[in-house]
């Protein structure tokens, strides 16, 4: 049985997690920062880090200084290093000890060049193992968009795949690349979150749900969001079936 209910705090979402990561494309950055000001509201001191590269949002810190970060006041940006303009990754054991100096960290572990939908390299995503909870996000913006402009990577899943790229981004598409070696890649054993995003500006916004069910069902994943996060919608979308 399938449960939606609208939401304007998605806080409850990582209750008493502090360690929660961010895959995919099409919203991690708007939704992590949505999630840390939630939390800090609730007194909550959070940091938000990257595995990969983040823009280099204020206020930040550099890992190595980051005795001088005031924890608590706002969220707080840490990165290594600056680079274009860009916070540049932290290692895993980093991302664990920022454990000791904040009550939640939240990670960027994925990068999309800004597209709504992506296939990982052999290299990615970097997801702590210590994640308690991680994110899987797509953007409903890609429905029926060229295939080729809206996926990173396009190329190689259609190398690795022996398959042609489709003209479109069709449902069967979209639901397809919520599978093991694309969206969901590294995230087995961890407990995952699906978030479909861009609601908003999704010309078929009537296909949300639709989609959400079908890639639920397809990864025995239980707790879905329908989100435009950008503007404050939310709707949490469970099943009581699956692991």
């Amino acid at each position: 049985m399938w449960h939606i209910q609208r939401t304007s705090d998605p806080c409850r979402l990582i209750e008493g997690v502090k360690f929660a990561s961010f895959v995919g494309g099409g919203g991690k950055t708007s939704l992590s920062e949505a999630l840390a000001s939630a939390c800090l509201a609730r007194q909550r001191s959070v940091a938000i880090t990257t595995t990969t590269k983040i823009m280099a949002a204020t206020p930040l810190t550099l890992f190595d200084d980051r005795a001088n970060a005031t924890a608590g006041s706002s969220v707080t940006h840490v990165g290594k290093t600056i680079e274009g303009g860009k916070l540049t990754g932290l290692s895993i054991e980093e991302v664990e000890a920022l454990g000791n100096d904040f009550d939640v960290v939240l990670v960027e572990a994925d990068g999309a060049k800004g597209r709504p939908l992506k296939y990982p390299a052999d290299y990615e995503p970097v997801i702590p193992p210590f994640s308690e909870k991680v994110f899987i996000i797509a953007g409903l913006d890609a429905l029926f968009q060229p295939f080729r402009d809206v996926v990173f990577r396009h190329e190689l899943f259609c190398r690795r795949t022996g398959a042609e790229p489709p003209r479109l981004v069709y449902p069967d598409v979209f639901v397809r690349l919520f599978s093991d070696d694309a969206l969901l890649k590294g995230t087995a054993g961890l407990k995952r979150t699906i978030v479909l995003n861009k609601y908003d500006s999704c010309r078929h916004r009537h296909m949300a749900a639709v989609l959400m069910e079908k890639i639920m069902e397809s990864t025995g994943i239980t707790e879905g969001l329908i989100a435009g996060v950008k503007h404050g919608v939310f709707y949490e979308m469970r099943t009581g079936y699956g692991s």
